[in-house]
């Protein structure tokens, strides 16, 4: 069975769910907010060389094809807001390290920072991090938080919702976080 790249988002949506944690308390429309803090003016909580890995692993996550990639549509300038305003400096420093223990696993394996890295040898990082062997690994724990970032960034910018998933936000505003009602019709 083979899956399109649309049906494949979708799907990969699932992953994006741990960058939702905090979501439930949020006010509606958090998402859009953070896309135009992103856009406009992104905080800058990253130092350069963080910023380039993510954006390195960003363009790997979702390269652009014949959909936008996830640099086409900010996806980098919303994991800093979401660094920026919803991480705790616990968190924070969590993440750093498992970025630098990212690169650090590149330069090892590879003699190159992250960045650096050709197709092949980024796809023999992502085999390493995406291995379930050793889930509690820094690197694979920083990863999947990045991954899941990347992708909730992804899937909720306004460009692939309507050039890739195709929703129609006519009639009105699309809002993402709308409750759908159980069964029956009746919202429980």
């Amino acid at each position: 069975m083979s899956l399109s790249r649309r049906a494949l988002l979708q799907l990969a949506g699932l992953a994006a769910l741990p960058s939702l944690a905090r979501a439930e308390t949020a006010a509606d429309g958090w998402e859009d907010g953070v896309h135009t803090r992103a856009l406009d003016a992104p905080p800058t909580p990253l130092r350069d060389d963080e910023r380039a890995l993510i954006s390195a692993i960003a363009d790997g996550i979702i390269p652009r094809t014949d959909t936008p990639g996830a640099l086409d549509v900010g996806a980098v300038g919303f994991v800093e807001v979401i660094v920026a305003e919803w991480m705790t400096e616990a968190e924070l420093i969590e993440f750093r390290g498992g970025l630098a223990a990212i690169d650090r696993h590149a330069v090892a394996a590879h003699a190159r920072s992250w960045p650096a890295l050709d197709v092949a040898q980024r796809e023999a990082e992502f085999a390493f991090l995406e291995d379930p062997s050793e889930p509690a690994l820094e690197e694979r724990r920083a990863y999947r938080r990045l991954r899941g970032h990347v992708l909730h960034g992804y899937l909720t910018s306004e460009r692939v919702r309507r050039e890739v998933l195709k929703v129609n936000p006519t009639p009105g505003h699309y809002r993402g976080d709308v409750p759908v009602p159980a069964r029956g019709g009746r919202d429980d």
